[in-house]
């Protein structure tokens, strides 16, 4: 039995999906304080201060798992839209592009302790404008990363892919799997 220290119904799902037993604990964040300087480390640092956040306030639970993602096109890091306008603008930058999705992971044992970073790279068609429309509308991009929604709206553009859907999702869980 492993903690999810996360409010992400997505990673709670791709843990259930894999047969993961958990019980996840919804934790606010102050991610505002990493700077988006390089894209190889920036889900890595997030993760870090997510640990010492949530261990600062749950210094008694161990085996608990911390994940972030953030989609990089053309070497610009994006995380979470904050609104429609600014999802609009990190979806044209994927569409008809490559995007790549980093996720890091840290998962803090009992018997051992995993950091993870995984890369899922993403060659897209071009995105209907009807379509992007009816997405942004939908407000099914809040809380991901570039806007984007792999196993929803982006994934029918999808021209190629190097990496694990999961990893994509937030979770590369394949790795998790491998130590749990």
């Amino acid at each position: 039995m492993i903690y999810l220290a996360s409010s992400s119904p997505t990673r709670a799902k791709i843990l259930k999906d894999y047969g993961v037993e958990f019980t996840q604990i919804p934790f606010s964040y102050d991610e505002s304080i990493i700077a988006k300087a390089d894209p190889l480390t920036y889900a890595y640092e997030i993760v870090n201060l997510k640990h010492k956040q949530f261990c600062a306030a749950h210094k008694e639970l161990k085996n608990t798992l911390f994940a972030d993602s953030c989609v990089v096109v053309n070497n610009e890091i994006y995380g979470k839209a904050q609104n429609e306008e600014e999802a609009y603008k990190m979806l044209k930058a994927q569409s008809q592009n490559e995007a790549s999705v980093i996720s890091a992971m840290m998962f803090d044992g009992d018997n051992f302790n995993l950091l993870n970073l995984s890369i899922t790279t993403y060659k897209f068609s071009k995105f209907n404008e009807d379509d992007l429309s009816n997405y942004l509308k939908s407000g099914d991009y809040k809380g991901k990363a570039g806007a984007m929604m792999i196993e929803g709206f982006n994934k029918k553009y999808i021209l190629s892919q190097k990496g694990n859907t999961s990893t994509a999702m937030g979770l590369n869980v394949e790795i998790l799997k491998a130590y749990l």
